[in-house]
């Protein structure tokens, strides 16, 4: 699979607090393309409302690039790690990151916390989303609290109910399931992208510049003229 993979630092922000998992490499600044026959293809987002979120994003990114297998357990076993590193120094303190990802394999797995997604572009046209954001704004939207039409003046849109981290083991529930290997392009966003531009508009970008970096350029530059000032990821995948 021919990888592109671009991160790039918040508006006004010192650090960058994403982390690209691609195989065994982390990407914490700038562009990068490789090949890949199997392992990790990921982005863990560390949760700028908290202390230390480029620790916790590269603690798990680091973490991540070890293992063998992908499964709940060894989750647990990571996101515990990280709850106890948390505690030995004061600025560490609640300190968590998001992780949305596939790891492929003889079997592709799917695995997600927090609100990073990992899309399908079927077709090379439409972006199916894979995995689900563990949000305010998704919860009361499939809970019926919130209708669509006001999802998009929602003012807390980032707000996340699950992570690594967070100083409390309770706000860890991923979701790991295996699933077909793809035979479509795939793209992993963070919410500096998806926040701020539709699915029909990074579709119209795929459509007019390809899976290429020249298209994840334009869709962080859309995002950034739509108001993100957040850290912005996007890998594209490509058989």
């Amino acid at each position: 699979m021919k990888i592109i993979a671009i991160t790039e630092t918040g508006v006004n922000k010192s650090e960058n607090e994403d982390r690209i998992i691609i195989g065994k490499s982390i990407i914490a600044n700038g562009v990068f393309s490789t090949e890949i026959k199997e392992g990790n293809l990921a982005i863990a987002d560390g949760v700028g409302g908290n202390n230390a979120g480029s620790v916790a994003s590269s603690y798990v990114a680091n973490q991540l690039c070890g293992l063998e297998k992908i499964n709940i357990e060894t989750f647990s076993k990571i996101n515990n790690e990280l709850i106890d590193l948390s505690k030995q120094r004061s600025e560490y303190e609640g300190m968590a990151t998001t992780l949305s990802g596939v790891h492929i394999s003889q079997v592709t797995t799917l695995y997600n916390v927090g609100n990073s997604r990992v899309y399908l572009l079927q077709s090379r046209k439409y972006l199916k989303q894979l995995t689900s954001d563990d949000t305010t704004l998704n919860y009361l939207l499939t809970t019926g609290q919130l209708a669509a039409e006001d999802a998009e003046s929602f003012e807390k849109k980032n707000e996340i109910t699950a992570c690594f981290g967070g100083g409390s083991s309770a706000l860890f529930r991923i979701k790991v399931s295996n699933i077909e290997t793809f035979n479509s392009p795939i793209m992993i966003t963070s919410d500096g992208v998806h926040d701020y531009i539709t699915i029909d508009q990074m579709e119209e970008i795929i459509g007019e510049f390809g899976i290429s970096e020249k298209a994840c350029e334009v869709m962080i530059k859309k995002a950034r003229l739509c108001g993100s000032c957040d850290d912005i990821s996007i890998v594209l995948g490509d058989e």
